[in-house]
């Protein structure tokens, strides 16, 4: 009987050590196959990855070394092909005196003379920069003989529908101003520089108008504006009349601006006058005019 007892209890302890085992492994045989540590799963990973290209062994452009390319300096305008040496214009028997008064205020030597017209918004003609006799600006049109004080005036088509712009707006705001000189050839400024040193002496008259090859009226690009207020002349005080205030605080929306101003006499050679605008493009003249400055000091030239 113990004997049996004895094969009894060895059965049962058998069978309780089977269970527990069985529970711990939650039914789960991985077999060796399935069976995956840390580290293996690591060499796996480092195999199925891409060796990526090793781009620090290529030998990038050493863009330093290399020489750079020389940035093109401004042309100075005096070696355009359009501006010549004074000594290259033929004499016409008119130029001026030997004597006379070369400071800006009186008559100064060239320093270059424009010989065609190159479509420059922003051309200088003054005392120092002139024009050759025979100067004749490019796209010109008629001024509308309704608009000016005279017939037969003319101007560069961008100045005169610039204008027409800023006419019509002066309108608008009931002024009433009309264009009383635009274009002057050579001859016809020469006619007036005579004329004004007639009835002036030569220190005014030098002040007051240009020599001819010297105005800025050949260039096509200028106007002097009249209005019905002043009785169609033209006065000193016309910045103090409506409309000539209204010209000075708007020409430059329309590309205009005042060219001859009165702080300005010692850098134009001339005199203050506040019924002469030049067109020079709008992006210039909102420059010029926010700054208060002369065409001269915004192109750094005499």
């Amino acid at each position: 009987m113990k004997r049996l007892l004895v094969i009894l209890l060895a059965l049962m302890m058998a069978f309780t050590f089977s269970a527990c085992g069985d529970q711990n492994n939650e039914g789960e045989d991985p077999g060796d196959d399935q069976t995956v540590t840390v580290d293996d799963q690591q060499d796996a990973d480092d195999e199925d990855e891409e060796e990526p290209e090793d781009i620090d062994e290529e030998e990038p452009e050493d863009i330093d070394d290399e020489e750079p390319e020389d940035e093109p300096e401004d042309e100075p305008e005096a070696v355009k092909d359009n501006l010549v040496d004074p000594s290259e214009v033929p004499l016409r028997g008119d130029e001026p005196p030997t004597g006379d008064d070369k400071s800006v205020r009186g008559i100064p030597d060239l320093i270059d003379v424009l010989t065609y017209d190159d479509g420059d918004l922003l051309v200088l003609v003054n005392k120092y920069h002139g024009t050759v006799p025979d100067y004749k600006p490019v796209d010109m049109v008629a001024i509308d003989p309704s608009l000016g004080t005279w017939n037969d005036m003319s101007l560069k088509k961008e100045a005169y529908d610039a204008y027409l712009e800023m006419y019509n707006d002066a309108k608008a705001q009931g002024y009433d101003i009309k264009i009383c000189s635009a274009y002057r050839s050579y001859d016809g400024q020469q006619s007036l520089h005579l004329n004004a040193l007639a009835a002036y002496s030569a220190d005014f008259a030098r002040m007051y108008s240009a020599y001819p090859g010297r105005s800025e009226h050949h260039t096509g690009l200028a106007v002097d504006i009249t209005s019905a207020s002043m009785g169609w002349g033209l006065k000193q005080d016309f910045a103090d009349y409506a409309d000539g205030k209204w010209l000075y605080d708007h020409c430059q929306d329309y590309g205009f601006i005042l060219r001859y101003t009165k702080d300005g006499e010692d850098i134009t050679g001339y005199m203050y006058e506040p019924w002469h605008f030049r067109y020079v493009g709008e992006e210039a003249a909102k420059e010029i005019m926010e700054q208060g400055i002369t065409l001269e000091e915004y192109l750094g030239k005499e």
